[in-house]
């Protein structure tokens, strides 16, 4: 695997490979699946690409589609867990140049529900998620995997 020691998702890919990363859900052929680091929108999740890849299309046809494959493993994980009006995708990678897919459960009862996930981020601070609430999460979204 490629890694970058300045990237802190190859950090986090480290942690997965060593079972360390209490966010943990799942571990796909190509990604892991984890819990975001807030849970300002419950269930708030990602799925990061083994290999430091800066972009999509800097992945091979069928490779890019089994990534795609398991985005969408861990999307259906999370409308079944949670239940959610809505899941906001969004893969950018301008401020983490490492590719990885942000999964936002929506509900309806959320703030400023029809705006971006990001339209509330100075709050998520507020909302990090503890070792012993992500572990227990984890389990829950695996059971549905």
């Amino acid at each position: 695997m490629h890694h970058r020691p300045d990237c802190v998702l190859c950090r986090k890919i480290q942690a997965c490979d060593d079972r360390t990363d209490a966010t943990l859900i799942e571990e796909f052929k190509h990604s892991f699946f984890v819990l975001g680091d807030h849970q300002f929108f419950k269930g708030y999740s990602m799925v990061v690409v083994k290999d430091h890849v800066r972009d999509m299309m800097d992945l091979p046809g069928k490779l890019q589609m089994e990534v795609l494959q398991e985005v969408m493993f861990a999307s259906r994980a999370l409308q079944e867990t949670f239940q959610p009006w809505k899941l906001n995708h969004a893969s950018l990678g301008n401020v983490v140049t490492h590719i990885h897919w942000h999964i936002f459960p929506r509900y309806e009862d959320d703030p400023d529900l029809l705006q971006h996930p990001w339209f509330h981020s100075a709050e998520f601070d507020h909302h990090k998620i503890s070792a012993d609430l992500a572990r227990e999460r984890a389990t829950l979204i695996r059971s549905h995997l």
